[in-house]
C-alpha cells in the first residue's frame, strides 16, 4: 500500500526532470541533484501526512513552476561556448588537395558539356584563312544579315580575280510539319547548294541532294534527337516546310555549324529554286579566296571596294573565318593579363617583412614556401580556364556573341578574386609549416597609431612565430612582420610541439 503523497511526488520530480531539459547539458547532473534536493524539503514541510491539501499541493506546484522559471534563466545567462572548428584549408596539404578536386572537377564538367566541346574543338571548316565573311560597311562584327540576293548573284556571275566561290544563306523561322498535329516552329537556313562544298563540311548524306529536283533538308543533330528521338527512318522521308515539301537527306553533326546565325536545319535549294528568291532578300555571303591570285590581300579584316549592280562602287568588310571564330583561349589570355594589370590597384602584393631568423632553416623550408605560392597560381589557372568556359558554354542555346562575353566578364572577375586569395592566404600562413595562422588578438589603442603599435597579432599553432599586422601603415610599421620564436617557446604549443621540433 502506497504512503501518502507518494503519487504525487512522483509527479513533482517528472516535472523537474522536465525543466532540467532547458538547463545547458553540462550543468544538467548537479541542476537536477540540487532540486530534486529542496523537493524534499518542500514536500517535508508542506505536504499533510494525514491526507492531500490543497493549500500543499499548490506550494508544491509553485516550486516546481519556480524550477522552469530557474532552467530558463540559467540557459540564457550562461554563454555560449563552441570548439572552434580548424579551417578546411589549415595545411597545405588539404589546400592544395582542395584546389586539385576543384581543377579536376571544372575539367570533368568540360568534357561532358556538350557545349564547351564545340567551344574548344578545332574548326570544322577546310582551309579557314581563306574563307571570308563579307558584309557591308561597319557591320564586320555584327550578326545580322547585310548583303542582298542580288549582290551575291552579281558577284557570282561576274569575273572574279580574288574569290574563286561564293554561298548564300539566309536565316528564317519556319513550321515543320512532322505530323497532323505536330508542326514545331524551327530556325532554317535557306543555304545556295554550294554552301556545306565551300566551307569543306562532309555531311553524310543517305542520298545526294539532287540540283534540279525538290528541295533538301539537311537536320542538326540536336533536332534531330529532340523532335526525332534519333530516328534513322527520318531519312528520306518528305517533309513539308512552311508551304513547300522538303526531302530530309542527312543530318550535320553537333558543332560543323560556327557561322553567324543560330540554325535548326538547312535547305539546300536547287538552281532553279534559289532563282526565284526575291533580289531584295537579305542574308549572309560566304566567299573562299584564292590563295594563288597576284591580288590576294593579307589576312585577318580588310576592306574591299567593288561595284554594285547599279554599277556604284561600294565598300564591303572581309573577314577571316580563322580571325571571325571564337577562341575561347584567346580571350581567356587577355583577361588574365588585364586581371594582372587591376591586381595591384585592388591589393598590395609585398608578402610582408620576414626577418633572418638567428636559428638558420634549412633551404628546403624556404624553398617550400614558394612553391607552394607558386603551385595555388598554377592551379588557379585550370580551375579559372575551364570554369569560365562551363558557365559559358553550359546551354547550347547561348549565342556564341554572348558566351564570349560571359567567358570574358566571369574569367576577369574570377582571376582577380582568386590571385587576391592566393596573396591574402599566404600571408596569414607560417612561414615554416605553411599552417594557417590562428587566435587573433587586438593590441593597443587606435588613438595611438602614431605614438605606439596598434594592430592584431596571429600566432601560429606549432609555435614557430607571431605576426604581427598593424592597423594603419604607418613610416615605421607599414606592413606586416613576422617574428620567429625561440625553440624553447614549443613546450606552450602541445598541439605540434613534438612534430615541429626538427624545423629549426
Amino acid at each position: 500500500m502506497s504512503l501518502p503523497g507518494t503519487s504525487t511526488k512522483t509527479m513533482h520530480l517528472a516535472a523537474l526532470k522536465c525543466a532540467a531539459l532547458f538547463v545547458p547539458t553540462h550543468q544538467r547532473p548537479e541542476w537536477l541533484q540540487e532540486w530534486t534536493s529542496e523537493l524534499w524539503y518542500v514536500h517535508e514541510a508542506c505536504v499533510c501526512k494525514c491526507g492531500l491539501s490543497w493549500q500543499s499541493e499548490k506550494e508544491v506546484a509553485a516550486f516546481c513552476l519556480g524550477a522552469f522559471n530557474d532552467a530558463i534563466c540559467l540557459r540564457r545567462n550562461t554563454p555560449r561556448t563552441k570548439s572552434p572548428k580548424p579551417h578546411p584549408l589549415n595545411s597545405p596539404a588539404q589546400c592544395a588537395l582542395f584546389l586539385t578536386i576543384l581543377a579536376v572537377t571544372t575539367w570533368c564538367l568540360t568534357l561532358l558539356l556538350p557545349g564547351v566541346r564545340t567551344a574548344i574543338q578545332p574548326t570544322p571548316y577546310r582551309d579557314t584563312h581563306n574563307l571570308i565573311a563579307i558584309s557591308t560597311n561597319g557591320h564586320s562584327e555584327t550578326p545580322v544579315p547585310t548583303i542582298s540576293v542580288e549582290q551575291y548573284r552579281f558577284w557570282r556571275n561576274r569575273n572574279q580575280h580574288l574569290f574563286t566561290d561564293f554561298a548564300f544563306y539566309q536565316t528564317s523561322i519556319k513550321l515543320l510539319h512532322i505530323a497532323p498535329h505536330h508542326a514545331p516552329q524551327i530556325s532554317v537556313a535557306r543555304t545556295s547548294s554550294n554552301l556545306f562544298d565551300l566551307l569543306g563540311v562532309a555531311v553524310p548524306f543517305a542520298t545526294r541532294p539532287a540540283h534540279d529536283a525538290i528541295p533538301t533538308l539537311v537536320l542538326s543533330e540536336k533536332l534531330w534527337r529532340t523532335t526525332f528521338n534519333a530516328d534513322p527512318e527520318i531519312i528520306g522521308r518528305t517533309l513539308k516546310l512552311g508551304l513547300r515539301p522538303v526531302k530530309v537527306v542527312g543530318i550535320l553533326p553537333d558543332g560543323s555549324w560556327q557561322l553567324a546565325g543560330k540554325v535548326d536545319a538547312w535547305l539546300l535549294e536547287p538552281d532553279n529554286y534559289a532563282a526565284a528568291i526575291p533580289a531584295t532578300t537579305r542574308g549572309y555571303v560566304i566567299a573562299r579566296r584564292d590563295p594563288s591570285s597576284s591580288q590576294t590581300p593579307p589576312t585577318g579584316t580588310w576592306r574591299l571596294f567593288t561595284p554594285q549592280p547599279n554599277d556604284n562602287l561600294a565598300s564591303f568588310d572581309c573577314v577571316s573565318l580563322a580571325d571571325h571564330s571564337p577562341d575561347p583561349f584567346g580571350i581567356f589570355t587577355f583577361t588574365l593579363f588585364l586581371a594582372l594589370l587591376a591586381l595591384p590597384a585592388t591589393t598590395s602584393l609585398p608578402l610582408g617583412e620576414y626577418p633572418a631568423n638567428r636559428h638558420h632553416l634549412r633551404w628546403s623550408i624556404k624553398l617550400r614556401r614558394w612553391i607552394f605560392l607558386w603551385s595555388k597560381l598554377a592551379l588557379i589557372l585550370p580551375i579559372v580556364y575551364f570554369g569560365s568556359l562551363d558557365l559559358a558554354h553550359f546551354s547550347t542555346s547561348i549565342t556564341p556573341e554572348a558566351s564570349q562575353y560571359l567567358q570574358g566578364i566571369s574569367s576577369f572577375c574570377a582571376l582577380l578574386f582568386a590571385f587576391r586569395w592566393t596573396l591574402r592566404d599566404q600571408r596569414k600562413r607560417c612561414p615554416v609549416c605553411l599552417r594557417l595562422l590562428t587566435n587573433p588578438a587586438r593590441v593597443g589603442q587606435p588613438s595611438r597609431n602614431f605614438l605606439a603599435w596598434n594592430g592584431t597579432e596571429l600566432i601560429c599553432a606549432g609555435g614557430h612565430g607571431l605576426l604581427h599586422v598593424p592597423e594603419i601603415a604607418t613610416s615605421w610599421f607599414g606592413t606586416q612582420r613576422w617574428l620567429y620564436l625561440d625553440p624553447s617557446w614549443k613546450s606552450l604549443f602541445s598541439e605540434t610541439a613534438s612534430a615541429s621540433a626538427g624545423l629549426f
